[in-house]
């Protein structure tokens, strides 16, 4: 590259002044105009490629197809203003048009190493084995982000080293700073260290169905910071790490049943064949559900309470996700209704009976 510029600062500087303005012309109707119908054809040659090629010169060629481009248009933007017979000084135009291209070229692959972050899909997916990454998109996003964030401090660390800027000094201030900040944000690195660990034990993955808490709900994202769950009424709910970290992980997407328990409490005035034929009955219903684990049913007398005889009903149903298990306690419950009127039994209720008692009149002298 830097012969090819010297040659043409040099064919530039021995041709006459109309030429020179008309190369420029050319160079700029060519990086306004000529890379459009250049995209045309890298986008044929880009289906073509991505038929036969490896994957990972898909994700390198899908991430640097556009930068390409712009670079092209970046580099006839320069010789153009080489070409052009400018009234400032030849060097100093030549110096600056150079650092500004180099600020260009670094910004635009860096933008293409952002755009093929695929690439960490890629490298981990070899070790799914161990990593389950199929199951788990966690990781991957976590890396991919880890990956990006070096890629942008990178490419800004090369560009202040291009124009003079002390890298070095500001790294060791940044340092100072940074030792003073985590002193003062305790919080934050609590969070980025909590993340970290949910990150590699993996107690749950993006797409579970878990319950923390008093809040449970779908994970749609796990940061440096925080977690993201989507809850069954579609609220977005963010929690920071440390506390994700410091509660009780019920991950529903794991386990193969869920408990449902409860109480019906009925009048004291049923008999006890009403009693045992409504066990008997509700029983049966529950075992001959398809959403309901037939062996583990169970219906009890299990208490006399202040207002009525509580039957204790026991069961794990296979409906894990939350809207699903509230379509079958409303399913059921509704059934449960039907079943007592016809079992003659009705539910109990707080009350109080009050008992008077007559007492014979005084006779008076």
């Amino acid at each position: 590259m830097g012969e090819f510029l010297g040659s043409f600062i040099l064919f530039a500087n021995t041709n006459s002044i109309w030429l020179r303005l008309g190369l420029a012309g050319i160079l700029l109707l060519c990086a306004v105009f000529g890379t459009r119908l250049l995209r045309r054809l890298t986008d044929r040659l880009h289906v073509t490629l991505n038929r036969f090629a490896p994957e990972w010169f898909c994700i390198i060629n899908d991430g640097f197809q556009a930068p390409l481009l712009l670079l092209l248009r970046c580099t006839l933007l320069l010789l153009a203003v080489i070409a052009l017979p400018l009234p400032w000084p030849t060097s100093i135009v030549l110096a600056t048009s150079w650092r500004l291209y180099t600020a260009c070229v670094i910004a635009l692959l860096a933008w293409g190493m952002w755009r093929s972050a695929g690439l960490c899909h890629l490298l981990l997916r070899s070790a799914q084995n161990k990593l389950d990454l199929n199951s788990n998109k966690t990781m991957i996003r976590f890396f991919e982000k880890i990956y990006r964030a070096l890629i942008a401090l990178l490419a800004v660390l090369s560009i202040m080293e291009l124009f003079g800027i002390p890298v070095g000094g500001i790294i060791t201030g940044a340092g100072i700073a940074g030792l003073a900040v985590s002193l003062a944000a305790q919080s934050t690195l609590s969070n980025l260290i909590a993340g970290v660990t949910l990150v590699l034990e993996r107690p749950f993955g993006i797409g579970d169905y878990i319950s923390l808490g008093t809040f449970e709900g779908t994970v749609e994202e796990i940061s440096f910071r925080s977690t993201k769950l989507r809850t069954p009424d579609q609220v977005v709910i963010t929690v920071e790490n440390s506390k994700v970290c410091s509660e009780y992980i019920q991950n529903v997407t794991e386990r193969s049943s869920r408990l449902w328990q409860f109480t019906i409490g009925v009048t004291y005035d049923t008999t006890r064949p009403q009693i045992e034929k409504l066990i008997a009955d509700l029983t049966e219903l529950l075992r001959h559900d398809a959403q309901i684990r037939s062996d583990t049913v169970s219906v009890t007398v299990s208490e006399f309470g202040a207002s009525s005889i509580d039957l204790l009903v026991r069961c794990y149903v296979t409906a894990l996700a939350y809207p699903e298990y509230l379509a079958l306690k409303s399913r059921l419950n509704l059934t449960i209704m039907d079943l007592m009127e016809q079992d003659h039994c009705a539910f109990a209720f707080p009350s109080t009976s009050v008992y008077l008692e007559s007492v014979p009149e005084s006779n008076n002298p």
